[in-house]
């Protein structure tokens, strides 16, 4: 199959993509395509700032550039910079901006896709993208849907207590996360971890259903869905600095040191023993918050 990968440029865009890519790409031909759209919300307050500093800002701008000048592709690591994953199996990276602009459309027509997914993109298909692909488009969405719809979900979910964060796999309509579900996938919430570690596992829970599914759309199917019940819908928006405030006193982090090295560690061929994690704690002092 022809598959293309639209995925976030940050951190956890690209710890879902390592595991999608590494599964797929020795039996098909992936195409990943990145957004990097930064909401107004996620800058205007300092615990929204804290989150994109580590979510996004330090992996593009120090993290991965540093990776790719000292850590030489196919060394071993678990997670590879999109840049190392374009190398290593020889797909192309694609940027190309708002998905309903002409160009993206005709780039993406061009492509012609049998399947497209679509984990943690920025934008919403158009009609004319979505009928590209003989397979469907499928998202993964990081809230049990139509339950959490909305943006930050992890977040919603931890401070709402639930015992377990759910990523929907779902057929992708003209509507904004409210195509068919295919099924949730479930983590257990760990709130010993912070919201970060939590939000990127969400996305692993994910990733693991649709390989579950994999074999039916190779066999040429579609997956099977079920709609979601309009009356059990509920839309949350970014979080607002009170609700970072309720959601600390309520003993949660958003980041923490412990977490956020252990995931940068995933990059480095020794893990957290690796000569070059003192190099990369230096680079990017964190305390938890």
């Amino acid at each position: 199959m022809k598959i293309a990968i639209c995925a976030k440029h940050d951190l956890a865009g690209n710890l879902a993509l390592n595991i999608l890519v590494r599964a797929l790409a020795p039996h098909h031909q992936i195409h990943v395509i990145l957004s990097d759209y930064v909401l107004k919300a996620e800058r205007e307050t300092p615990s929204a700032a804290t989150l994109l500093t580590y979510e996004r800002d330090f992996p593009l701008e120090t993290f991965y550039p540093f990776l790719e000048q000292h850590v030489p592709v196919g060394s071993g690591a678990l997670c590879l910079t999109p840049a190392g994953l374009s190398s290593m199996f020889q797909l192309p990276v694609h940027h190309w901006g708002r998905a309903r602009s002409r160009e993206v459309i005709d780039a993406m027509q061009r492509l012609a896709p049998d399947l497209i997914l679509s984990c943690r993109y920025d934008y919403i298909f158009p009609e004319e993208i979505l009928e590209i692909p003989p397979l469907g488009a499928y998202g993964m969405h990081p809230g049990r849907l139509p339950q959490i719809q909305g943006l930050c979900a992890p977040f919603w979910a931890m401070l709402q207590e639930h015992d377990r964060s759910g990523c929907t796999l779902f057929q992708i309509d003209k509507g904004i996360d409210s195509g068919p579900v295919v099924e949730i996938g479930w983590t257990p919430v760990n709130y010993s971890r912070s919201l970060l570690w939590n939000f990127v596992h969400t996305y692993f829970a994910g990733v693991a259903t649709f390989l579950r599914h994999l074999p039916t759309l190779i066999q040429g199917d579609h997956l099977q869905t079920h709609p979601q019940d309009p009356s059990a819908r509920r839309y949350y928006s970014y979080p607002t600095e009170a609700d970072f405030r309720r959601f600390r006193e309520k003993g949660n982090a958003i980041v923490t040191s412990e977490d956020y090295q252990e995931m940068l560690s995933w990059y480095l061929p020794g893990g957290m023993q690796d000569p070059l994690m003192s190099e990369i704690k230096r680079l990017c002092p964190l305390t938890d918050c």
